[in-house]
């Protein structure tokens, strides 16, 4: 039976390539993924091979432990000390921000020079290493990208330590926010790839240097060991753990051979990896569900067409389990031929996505090596054909249902359901019922308990199961009722299409199913993500009504207002002082502020403020707040608002307190069509203005555009990695339409017999496809938007009372537009190969 599985795809091998490409597009998903997360595995394993590859040993923290440079600092001289070791030099980072003549802002990433030359792993390419506590070595690419040479200056900004006052009835003198130290580029040099510092800025100064000015705020990588000739490792390294669990940072450290160093980091700093290889793989398995539709659907259609030849083979002495055999074969032959071409395929798209990553933004992904591990493409074939040997399944046993003389009678799908497609029903209106149940509860009993946020996922996935079980029932029906009502306009074409589609309930579920699939979960990660970001930033405002604020240690002059309000997008400015409130944890913002002025600059979620109290959000569960300026006060409370992240006072309370004259802030409001990118330009332009860094600049603005931006990057990519589902879905709404051609040759060719024009027979086609394609559609938008919106209620709950739904128009209508030209093209190879058949040779033709 396998010659007459192969003999079947040979002689009809156009029948069989849309679930090639199907099965192709799903392999090719995963064994990309894979290949993707074997090559950056591989370079981040490389890329700390070399920051180790001139030492002997290194001493590691423990994992989830940080320590910075100053904690390390007399234990690096005690490991120094150690018998056998040559040298001991400290690997660590600080990240800052630094100012140049050439350029106004950037964040750096500062390491030290080791004090023993051997011990370097980059190379000067120019200029020096560093040697006074000023120097400043930067990376090449860095130097270019900021159009910095040597003897050019760059001033960086240290957080600087708040001190309190020994007398608790003073106030807390901050000083300075940042010190500022201006240092000198005194060479260049290339510094290698590292996922650490990808797309920051490099720099280099002295160990002394890193002490004095970064080491506090930094975090120590490794103390790297060199030892001396001769030196005995595993000796030494027993000395040098004596040393480290004798010190205050006992339990901290672990010294390590080089090779066991390289391991434990990469396998630390993997976990970025592993979690966008688990989402690709999540996406690839939706493909691959969509894919197993698809193939199922096709094969069904292709095994009814051949009901009599199967028949035929039973009567000359063909088992049934022959016929099983021969039809799995068949689509275990034509997975792997697709998932062979899928997995090559996904190496070329990884090594095309590898190159194009590198050549557009080099600085991101200088450290990442294309590999191309066998075991990736091994995969990746394996899934393809399990899943189409999977998807036959259920055809393959329709094949053998019957008696050899049942299947030589004349067919037509019975319509009147079997007993195992009623327990599938019952199974799928269950799942249906508790699904919708779940999505009902869970947002309301959220507040109770955030294990709700799951019940509501588990109820989608439930509701989504049913559908797909319960869809030969619920689908054709929608379909016959929107083909009547939009179809009725096309004449006789259209009244057909819609009988069509009833003909074959299963086919027409099945179709549409995987396409709804597909639509839905772009649908809900759309209106999701877009309803999740208006509500996060209707709850920020509320919470925190300041667009931008800018904290300072010093006095504001009106030049420097001036110079903020001239910005572009910036609509109001006005300076407040701040006070302190007493006795919580991480205490508001109290600003001291004009009424006058706080109706200027503030948003809807500060109410009015009312001289000599202190205002807090509604919710606010005491009538007095202890607050501090060079005097401490219990003042009362006016409840109002919702502002929970900032309170408000005025001035006359700021007089019985005593604010410092120096702690200001400037608080800004930003134009209300302000766009993402506007926002950020504003911050950089404030923090120039007054001469900060932009992470001092901040505000519910400024918060709002990181975490829009950071929502708009995961909805490109979902929608992006689920257009593979999508397209494999609408390979099948194609393929279904083909065959359905082949199927009807007698059909189609009596319809013309009888007067149907070649155009009405094109437009039969076309519609049938388009109905499905577009209903499907319809249907996904409808499930994904309520899904979208049940989730963002979820997950915004506590930062939000009120649920903004953010359904956008122009995406729905661009979805739709998209099934109805999808359903038109995969209608054109069909229709163009019915309209060539002659009446005559399709009605000679046997089914």
């Amino acid at each position: 039976m396998i010659s007459v599985a192969l003999a079947e795809i040979r002689i009809h091998w156009a029948r069989f390539i849309a679930v090639g490409l199907g099965i192709a597009l799903a392999a090719g998903f995963v064994a990309s993924t894979l290949i993707i997360n074997s090559s950056l595995q591989a370079s981040l394993k490389e890329a700390v091979g070399h920051t180790f590859s001139r030492s002997d040993l290194v001493v590691v923290p423990a994992e989830d432990v940080f320590v910075n440079g100053h904690e390390t600092a007399s234990l690096t001289e005690e490991l120094g000390d150690v018998d056998g070791v040559r040298t001991a030099a400290v690997n660590a980072r600080t990240t800052t921000t630094g100012r140049g003549q050439e350029f106004s802002e950037s964040t750096f990433a500062i390491t030290p020079t080791p004090a023993d030359p051997r011990l370097d792993t980059f190379s000067i390419a120019s200029g020096s290493r560093p040697e006074s506590i000023t120097d400043l070595v930067l990376d090449e690419a860095t130097a270019a990208d900021l159009g910095v040479g040597i003897g050019d200056e760059i001033r960086f900004s240290v957080d600087s330590v708040t001190v309190d006052p020994a007398d608790e009835d003073m106030p807390v003198y901050r000083g300075p926010g940042q010190s500022n130290t201006m240092f000198t580029v005194v060479g260049l040099a290339s510094m290698g790839g590292s996922p650490a510092t990808a797309g920051t800025h490099r720099a280099m100064t002295t160990s002394a240097s890193y002490q004095e000015y970064f080491a506090q705020q930094g975090d120590v990588i490794a103390i790297q060991i060199a030892l001396e000739d001769g030196a005995d490792p595993n000796a030494v390294r027993a000395g040098l753990q004596a040393t480290i669990e004798s010190s205050e940072l006992q339990g901290s450290l672990e010294a390590m051979a080089v090779d066991d160093a390289i391991d434990a980091k990469a396998e630390r700093l993997s976990g970025g990896n592993e979690a966008i290889t688990s989402l690709l793989l999540v996406f690839a398995g939706i493909s691959v569900i969509v894919a197993i539709l698809v193939v199922s659907n096709t094969f069904s259609v292709i095994v009814a067409g051949r009901r009599r030849e199967l028949a035929l083979l039973r009567c000359l002495g063909a088992s049934r389990m022959q016929l099983y055999g021969s039809v799995v074969a068949e689509g275990a032959f034509v997975g792997l031929l697709g998932s062979i071409l899928g997995a090559a395929a996904g190496a070329g798209l990884s090594f095309c996505l590898a190159a194009g990553a590198k050549r557009v933004w080099p600085n991101d992904f200088e450290y990442v090596n294309l590999s191309i591990p066998v075991s990736a493409l091994a995969i990746g074939i394996a899934v393809g054909v399990l899943l189409t040997v999977l998807a036959t399944i259920r055809p393959a046993r329709s094949a053998i249902a019957v008696t050899p003389l049942e299947a030589l009678q004349p067919f037509d799908e019975s319509f009147t359901p079997s007993r195992h497609s009623r327990v599938r029903h019952v199974l799928g209106w269950v799942s249906i019922g508790l699904g919708a149940l779940l999505l009902f509860v869970s947002p309301v009993e959220v507040h109770s308990a955030e294990s709700w946020v799951l019940g509501g996922a588990i109820g989608g996935a439930l509701l989504v199961f049913g559908l797909v079980m319960c869809s030969t029932v619920i689908i054709p029906p929608v379909v016959a009722a929107i083909g009547d009502l939009i179809l009725t306009p096309f004449g006789l074409p259209g009244q057909l299409a819609t009988l069509n589609t009833l003909r074959n309930r299963r086919r027409t579920a099945a179709t549409a199913t995987a396409l709804i699939i597909g639509v839905t979960l772009v649908s809900t990660i759309l209106v999701g993500g877009l309803s999740t970001k208006a509500t996060l930033g209707h709850g920020l405002d509320q919470r925190y009504p300041v667009d931008i604020a800018v904290p300072l240690e010093t006095t504001v002059g009106q030049d420097e207002i001036d110079e903020v309000r001239e910005i572009t997008g910036v609509d109001t400015v006005v300076a407040a002082h701040r006070a302190q409130v007493v006795g919580d944890d991480t205490p508001p913002d109290l600003y001291v502020i004009d009424p006058e002025s706080a109706k200027t600059v503030l948003g809807d979620g500060a109410a009015p403020l009312v001289r000599g109290k202190i205002l807090v959000p509604s919710d606010f569960a005491d009538e007095t707040i202890r607050v501090k300026g060079l005097a401490e006060r219990t003042l009362p409370v006016q409840k109002a608002g919702e502002s929970s992240l900032v309170y408000f006072t005025t001035p006359d309370v700021g007089n019985e307190l005593g604010v410092s004259a120096t702690s200001t802030s400037v608080l800004v409001k930003v134009d209300a069509d302000a766009e993402v990118a506007d926002i950020f330009r504003i911050q950089h332009d404030v923090a120039a203005a007054l001469d900060v860094t932009s992470d001092e600049v901040v505000g519910s603005a400024v918060a709002r555009g990181q975490y829009s931006e950071f929502i708009d990057i995961l909805l490109s990519v979902a929608v992006a990695l689920l257009l593979v589902a999508v397209l494999i879905a609408l390979i099948g709404v194609s393929n279904t339409v083909s065959l359905s051609v082949i199927e009807r040759r007698r059909e189609n060719s009596l319809l013309r017999a009888l007067g149907l024009s070649i155009s009405q027979l094109r437009a039969l086609l076309a519609l049938e496809a388009v109905l499905i394609s577009s209903v499907a559609a319809l249907i996904g938008l409808v499930l994904g938007g309520g899904l979208g919106i049940i989730g963002t209620r979820l997950i915004t709950t506590d930062y939000s009372d009120q649920l903004i739904v953010d359904w956008s128009l122009p995406g729905t209508l661009g979805i739709l537009v998209a099934a109805v030209l999808a359903g038109l093209l995969s209608a054109l190879a069909p229709a163009r190969r019915a309209a060539r058949l002659s009446p005559v040779e399709g009605l000679k033709q046997e089914n």
